[in-house]
């Protein structure tokens, strides 16, 4: 009998950094779409976590389904195939900083294996949509 769930990987440690990296820069993205909605857009009729705080959420959670099931194999096919073979090349400063002397190796985002990297942004992004939605729900039934 064949197991069709996807291979989540398990959460280590080195893993904490990328997420909370990510999660950091997705609410201030997150945020500044909500001032822009409330500036721009907004008639009044709904405050900013109702509209805009319920649309980023569905949108986060749209992603981190997407990022669920590429962890099971789903590929969309010819989207960037260009850059594929590119890498961007890291530029090696030969001055060192307080960092180099930590005893925990830091692990940054493009070090991850392509699991790894899905598997953050999967986390990511429930960890912003989760909350942004209760928020949501919870102000417009009050």
């Amino acid at each position: 009998m064949k197991n069709d769930t996807p291979r989540i990987p398990k959460f280590k440690p080195y893993l904490f950094h990328p997420v909370l990296y990510k999660t950091v820069t997705r609410t201030s993205i997150v945020a500044v779409l909500m001032l822009l909605w409330e500036r721009y857009v907004s008639d009044g009729t709904f405050t900013i976590w109702e509209a805009p705080g319920f649309l980023c959420g569905v949108v986060l959670l749209i992603w981190a389904w997407i990022d669920y099931m590429r962890l099971d194999g789903l590929t969309i096919h010819h989207l960037l195939e260009e850059f594929k073979g590119q890498s961007k090349q890291k530029k090696f400063h030969s001055t060192r900083s307080i960092i180099d002397y930590a005893d925990e190796k830091i692990v940054s985002f493009e070090e991850l294996e392509p699991e790894e990297r899905t598997y953050c942004s999967m986390l990511s992004n429930l960890v912003l949509g989760l909350p942004l939605i209760l928020i949501a729900l919870c102000v417009s039934f009050l």
